[in-house]
């Protein structure tokens, strides 16, 4: 019978970005990311986590890197012109440039 954590260790949390890094162009299985920290689970003597918490996890991380890597969106950038936070050149110069660059 296999036995999985209910809770996670810190140090195997910390392990995840690590096993499932920013996918460019290509993201690693989320089957491969369970049996590599698996693996690092059962080197350090810890239990395995389960598969679907780890799904969870490794989605949850890559959305927030998703959004981290994401610029303002040409309305975003136009509303905030409009409210003062942003000048007139700042949004010119950020049209021009692909999503992932602008600021």
């Amino acid at each position: 019978m296999t036995t999985s954590a209910p809770r996670i260790r810190q140090s195997l949390l910390e392990a995840i970005p690590r096993l499932d890094p920013p996918p460019r162009p290509w993201k690693r299985p989320i089957a491969e990311v369970c049996r590599l920290l698996g693996a690092e689970a059962n080197a350090r003597g810890l239990t395995r986590p389960s598969y679907e918490r780890i799904r969870v996890l490794v989605h949850l991380l890559r959305a927030i890197d998703r959004r981290r890597t994401q610029g303002p969106s040409v309305a975003q950038m136009m509303w905030e012109v409009g409210a003062g936070a942003r000048s007139g050149p700042s949004l010119t110069d950020n049209m021009a440039r692909p999503r992932e660059e602008r600021r």
